[in-house]
């Protein structure tokens, strides 16, 4: 299962949320997630973790027809 937490750092201008993998700014319509009040900054983390979780759980678990297995 991939890593879907999304963190939330301190940064110069404020708080960021940044990519696990990665460990880049998260862009949300091309602009970085960084210099956020930490409130906004952990809304979105968890707003991104719970999208994550609901847009990868079919690929998680596919659907198998054992019978059609040779």
């Amino acid at each position: 299962m991939p890593n879907r937490n999304y963190t939330t750092r301190k940064d110069r201008g404020g708080w960021g949320v940044y990519c696990p993998q990665t460990g880049a700014p998260v862009r949300v319509n091309g602009r970085a997630q960084t210099g956020l009040p930490l409130e906004t900054a952990t809304e979105l983390a968890e707003s991104l973790r719970q999208l994550a979780a609901v847009g990868t759980e079919p690929i998680q678990r596919p659907t198998v027809d054992r019978r059609s297995a040779h």
